[in-house]
């Protein structure tokens, strides 16, 4: 079941919920209004306390029309107490509110029973207009004449047309508000997500620039569609960049892989018979396939350090390794001196080999793009439980839009400039995953003309 036809079921259970309660306040209402006057009208009825004299007889002191206790006041109306004689004449002893005239009910079709305590109240209607009486007719004494006790139902009437109406309004509103609500719900909750499985089926079907329409951002549906165009965006995103990444690294492929494939041609063709010439070749094709293999392994080493695959962990002697990266970078670049700034003793938790890419990576990134006459200085501290690692050079330096893409893969900052002998763009971005493999971070600050100063940070042994 969709969830549109459950909310559907739910507004429908709700609205018959409240008819059924309006329908049982509307007609149990108006049976208890009567149930209580009939126990007024009963309470007022004292049949041995009805003691009807001869008519001939005079009034005396001892023999009034009605003995015993008056009716005590309701609270819905007064009691009606008549005589009615034998051909129905009636002499009206007591009425509501102790009027001179006014409203008289009819008499019952049935006459009373016999023995005046089994009474029968029916309701009457009265003998001019539309009012109704709850009624008894009670035998005397005398047996020539009847008594009539009644009570008038005007208020119980008035209270149950005004409990119905009251219900009827109430009904109404809820049922309004409830369809109202189902309308908003269906609306502004409901849409959008049936919109977000439209976008979807969109998507699976190869339109992958469809988004979801978010009209009001503060409801849950909202954020429901918000998050969903944010995976859309980050996904495309992702998309892109692996797009851009087998790109990359198919151009950079290409060119080992075109040299190789044109010296073979050479040799296939005899162009190479000259003396030296195949030698030289061979030469050609050694150092080209080692290109292609370092780029091979740093590709290698990238998808294994984003599939998560944890590094060796070994206690490093940090300062070491700092003393060595400034070493070996002497020993490629003779021309230039790297200073070190190291304090002794920095200790990590680490594999060694990948902590040494990392210093060689930074280390031959500063002597190859900072400038010929650029510093290289090698800086390295303990802060607290970190462990500070800087590469600072005073060379060209770079501006704020290239620093926010020095670690994306197979970035150079000018690509129309000569490629260096082993560089691939692939540097400073296995600095990233290394560092972070070991719970570290890694930041680049740069200045057109003032220089750059990379900052690793790792967790001290």
């Amino acid at each position: 079941m969709t969830l549109r036809a459950r909310l559907a079921l739910a507004v429908g259970l709700l609205l018959g919920v409240v008819v059924a309660g309006g329908w049982a306040i509307v007609g149990v209402v108006p049976r208890s209004q009567l149930h209580q006057v009939d126990r007024q009208l009963r309470s007022s009825i004292v049949p041995q306390a009805f003691a009807l004299r001869d008519p001939a007889q005079g009034p005396g002191p001892d023999r009034g029309a009605i003995a015993g206790p008056a009716p005590a006041a309701q609270p819905f109306a007064e009691v009606y107490v008549a005589t009615v004689s034998a051909d129905g004449t009636r002499r009206v002893m007591v009425r509501p509110g102790g009027e001179v005239e006014g409203p008289e009910p009819a008499l019952p079709t049935a006459a009373a029973a016999a023995a005046p305590i089994a009474v029968d109240i029916v309701t009457v209607g009265s003998l001019a207009g539309d009012g109704r009486w709850r009624a008894a007719l009670l035998s005397t004494r005398s047996g020539t004449e009847r008594i009539l006790v009644a009570v008038s139902l005007d208020e119980a009437d008035a209270t149950a047309r005004q409990v119905r109406l009251t219900v009827g309004a109430v009904g109404a509103a809820l049922v309004l508000t409830l369809a109202l609500g189902g309308w908003w719900v269906l609306r502004l909750g409901l849409r959008p997500i049936a919109e977000v499985t439209d976008v979807a089926e969109a998507i699976t079907a190869g339109d992958r620039s469809r988004r979801v329409r978010v009209v009001r951002r503060r409801t849950e549906a909202g954020q429901l569609g918000e998050a969903f165009n944010v995976m859309l965006d980050e996904r495309q995103a992702d998309e892109d960049r692996l797009r851009r990444f087998v790109a990359d690294a198919s151009h950079e492929l290409r060119t080992p892989v075109a040299a190789i494939r044109g010296f073979a041609d050479l040799y296939r063709n005899g162009d190479l018979d000259e003396p030296g010439s195949l030698a030289d070749a061979m030469r050609r094709i050694g150092g080209e396939s080692a290109r292609m293999a370092g780029l091979v392994e740093d590709l290698l080493l990238l998808a294994r350090l984003d599939e998560g695959r944890p590094l060796e962990r070994t206690r490093v002697d940090l300062s070491q390794v700092l003393r060595d990266a400034a070493l070996d970078a002497s020993a490629t670049h003779p021309s230039r001196t790297v200073a070190t700034e190291v304090t002794d003793g920095l200790t990590i938790d680490g594999d060694d080999a990948r902590v040494r890419q990392v210093l060689t990576n930074l280390v031959q990134n500063a002597l190859v793009h900072a400038g010929p006459a650029a510093r290289v200085t090698v800086r390295g501290r303990r802060d607290g439980d970190r462990c500070t690692i800087e590469v600072i050079d005073d060379g060209v330096g770079l501006g704020p839009d290239d620093v926010g893409h020095v670690f994306d893969r197979f970035w150079r900052a000018d690509p129309a400039r000569v490629r260096h002998a082993n560089g691939s763009g692939l540097g400073l971005s296995i600095v990233r995953a290394i560092t972070e493999a070991s719970g570290g971070t890694v930041s680049l600050t740069s200045a057109p003309g003032r220089g750059t100063t990379v900052r690793v940070v790792l967790p001290a042994a």
